[in-house]
């Protein structure tokens, strides 16, 4: 193999590893920056499904399920319909730039975290889904 060439694979070689490095960087900076995520143990990912998504947030412009806008009644409704885990008290939560993260009190003494993020647009319009969640008690 000419001397050129193998030059030029060397280059791409490590072009692609410095993509992947400043990628896996920018991830990690993002992943540091809320508290809410910091203590173990670790979250079960919910899987979010864009075209569904889009679908409702449809439903809901067109003034049907109103609720999808309430990150309180989405949690409830995922606690009785996805874990089946009737809700007793939602102790804290807090929104910032489309995500809402929220501490419920479960009637047997544990308490979950929910991290919910508004996967269409974000405000006042926008609707919310359960993006993650872990038991800490």
């Amino acid at each position: 193999m000419p001397l050129t060439r193998q030059i030029q694979r060397h280059r791409i070689g490590w072009i692609l590893f410095l993509v992947a490095f400043l990628a896996a960087a920018v991830m990690c900076t993002g992943c540091r920056a809320n508290a809410f995520d910091t203590a173990s143990p670790a979250w079960v990912q919910v899987p979010i499904d864009s075209a569904k998504m889009s679908a409702l947030q449809t439903e809901v412009d067109d003034g049907h399920r109103p609720g999808e806008l309430d990150p309180e009644q989405v949690t409830g409704d995922f606690l009785v319909y996805n874990l089946a885990i009737p809700v007793s008290n939602m102790q804290d939560k807090k929104q910032r730039n489309g995500q809402s993260d929220v501490t419920v009190s479960l009637q047997d003494g544990r308490t979950v975290q929910l991290v919910l993020v508004q996967p269409v647009r974000t405000g006042s319009t926008g609707i919310w889904c359960v993006q993650k969640y872990r038991f800490v008690q």
